[in-house]
């Protein structure tokens, strides 16, 4: 009995430590301290569940990560901070930027329009990011028309993220052969998931399950053997392709 006691105690004691080692302090360390076995138990089960995420591949957040997820405005405020202290080139577009990410189209596209508008005139990033926020806000003959301006003032840009924007923008201006066009010639060199999902959902809606499915297939091969955490970022691609491949074969 004394021999199990005296275990139970250096567990516990291993545990303090450790959350101490690895920062987890606040709750779990009250936890831990106030309930020895119960908190010992359950910060056990916490680490054999990390082990088991890092086992399957799952990354672990890192502090940025963790401070993002605490706060998801944090860098918005950070960069707006920025810009008040000093309203320069890289501040604003680094502020449009993060605008953009955090879906804050109506700021973002602001931000792309004036930095369009002085000496960031048809760059094609600004305006790439300027299309993205007109797409945005619904805007789509004006996200065309950005897009338009992208291809004239840089004919040898290249972007995948641009080329799919412009087959939405398209497919929603009801440019239904022009779009599937776009997609087409997208999919033949990009392995963007999304962009072949697209242009299979297009396809079906135009009355072609045949090929629809098809792409569905070739997508779903392509991303069985993708690494995994490729396939994880693309999950939702991945269950709208075998959904889609379930109701066409109904």
């Amino acid at each position: 009995m004394p021999a199990i006691l005296i275990l139970c105690v250096l567990v516990h004691v291993v545990m303090v430590v450790h959350l101490l080692h690895r920062h987890r302090k606040g709750g779990w360390l009250l936890l831990v301290l106030m309930l020895p076995g119960a908190g010992t138990l359950l910060y056990l089960l916490l680490i054999a569940w990390d082990s088991l995420l890092r086992w399957a591949g799952v990354p672990e957040p890192s502090a940025r990560e963790q401070r993002q997820l605490a706060d998801p405005e944090r860098e918005l405020h950070h960069r707006r901070a920025s810009l008040a202290l000093s309203d320069n080139l890289i501040n604003r577009l680094a502020l449009a930027l993060a605008c953009l990410k955090h879906g804050r189209h109506g700021e973002s596209a602001e931000l792309f329009a004036s930095l369009d508008a002085g000496e960031c005139h048809d760059d094609p990033l600004v305006l790439l990011g300027l299309a993205r926020s007109q797409f945005g806000l619904e805007k789509f003959q004006a996200a065309k028309q950005s897009l338009d301006r992208l291809m004239a003032a840089n004919p040898s840009f290249r972007s995948e993220t641009g080329h799919l924007l412009y087959a939405r923008s398209l497919e929603a201006l009801g440019e239904v052969q022009n779009a599937l066009h776009e997609y087409q010639v997208l999919t033949s060199y990009s392995q963007i998931p999304e962009a072949h999902c697209r242009y299979a959902l297009l396809l079906t809606n135009l009355g072609r399950p045949g090929e629809a499915k098809a792409l569905y297939q070739s997508l779903l091969r392509a991303l069985r053997r993708a690494p995994r955490q490729y396939a994880r970022l693309n999950h939702q691609w991945i269950v709208l392709a075998e959904r889609e491949i379930a109701a066409l074969a109904a």
